[in-house]
């Protein structure tokens, strides 16, 4: 089978959809397939295909980091698309890339799979600031969500937070749940090299002792890291022993930077910036704990590589994504700062063995995430997009 996947960005880029994507490439060439990954490269001024991907021309976004803008409808484009001659098309992007992947599929005439990774709600202030102005700008973007899933053979989701999304935007069809999976193989605790996971624990200057806080993501409002600061800082200020380590970049950093130095907690929080995803698997295993008041996460790809190091995750109560905590065995939920505070204290309080105990059972849980399951079960959608647009009236 040759498999299309369109996408907004790629590596070199790095965020959990391209890690997902990457997963999927790997999975599906594996079992033989074909693949061709169209993206953009706002560096370029020709398109260009490299190791199997098609890199596009396009605009760079200023507000919205790593992201840009291409016209949907470019014949040039098309034509490589047309020699490539892909069984299915598969969008994971509903904006100019995912556009144009309509566009190909309705000049090739090939069936769709669209899959939504993301929130979109949570992500509305990026073009419309302010309470008013979003209340105006949600029933058109309910209105363009709906119209991009009515033009999908099928529709693929992480979790059913996609479901109660695209019910909310008017789309009734039947939504396929396939939850996120990566190669955890790299975060695993028994291959990660003791040495390196103290060399960051020296770098960043954790002590015996110390409980450790990380974050991982993209720095965006959306990831409520200000909510996440404050928690912190109403609980922990001035307790040396308690750090937070954020690692990832994004349009919030600086003003991020600015709450920390307003709390005077420099010496507790810690933004690292970016950190190439290679080299993230020691700064995972030389933490103790995965922390996130985000509500916009569609089983987040971070959160599952901090369980395969055995980070014990405290996670904020977001009813359409609490599937991907099973509390007590890799995770637990807050719904109050005195709820967040109490299930640190709580773990800060555990001897070394009910740690190590912990983080052992933590890492196990995502043993089941495999990637070959996964692969085949969006394998299994492709085939049954094909038979219904070859042979379903």
């Amino acid at each position: 089978m040759k498999v299309a996947i369109f996408t907004e960005t790629y590596y070199p880029f790095i965020s959990g959809v391209v890690t997902h994507i990457e997963t999927l490439k790997n999975g599906l060439e594996a079992q033989g397939h074909k693949v061709l990954i169209v993206t953009m490269d706002p560096k370029a001024d020709h398109h260009y295909v490299r190791d199997g991907i098609l890199y596009c021309p396009s605009i760079p976004l200023k507000k919205i980091y790593g992201y840009g803008v291409a016209n949907p409808l470019n014949l040039r484009r098309l034509s490589y698309i047309r020699a490539f001659n892909p069984d299915i098309i598969h969008i994971q992007t509903e904006f100019t890339m995912g556009l144009f992947g309509l566009f190909c599929a309705r000049r090739l005439k090939k069936p769709v799979v669209y899959t939504l990774h993301t929130m979109y709600d949570d992500y509305l202030f990026y073009v419309a600031p302010g309470e008013r102005m979003q209340k105006v700008v949600k029933p058109g973007a309910h209105w363009y969500f709906r119209h991009v899933a009515k033009r999908a053979t099928e529709i693929i989701g992480p979790s059913t937070k996609v479901v109660e999304f695209l019910r909310r935007c008017g789309v009734e069809r039947h939504i396929n749940i396939i939850p996120n999976t990566v190669d955890l193989s790299d975060f695993m605790v028994e291959n990660v090299k003791p040495e390196d996971v103290e060399k960051v624990r020296t770098k960043l200057g954790i002590r015996p002792g110390d409980i450790s806080m990380l974050f991982v993501g993209r720095l965006g409002k959306e990831k409520s890291l200000d909510v996440l600061i404050n928690l912190f800082a109403a609980n922990f200020s001035g307790e040396e022993r308690f750090k937070l380590f954020i690692i990832g970049d994004g349009p919030q950093a600086a003003s991020l930077r600015e709450q920390v130095e307003a709390h005077g907690l420099q010496n507790q929080i810690h933004l690292l910036g970016r950190i190439d995803h290679e080299l993230l698997p020691p700064y995972f295993q030389a933490c103790d704990l995965f922390t996130t008041a985000s509500l916009s996460e569609i089983n987040s790809i971070s959160m599952l590589e901090a369980m395969a190091s055995g980070l014990y995750v405290i996670q904020r109560l977001d009813i359409y994504n609490r599937d991907q905590i099973h509390q007590g065995q890799n995770g637990d939920i807050f719904t109050s700062s005195a709820e967040y505070a109490k299930i640190i204290r709580d773990y800060a309080a555990m001897t070394d063995e009910e740690r190590q105990k912990l983080r052992t059972t933590v890492s196990d849980t995502t043993r089941k995430y495999g990637e070959k399951e996964f692969t085949q079960a969006v394998v299994n959608v492709y085939e049954r997009a094909i038979y219904e647009y070859c042979y379903r009236p």
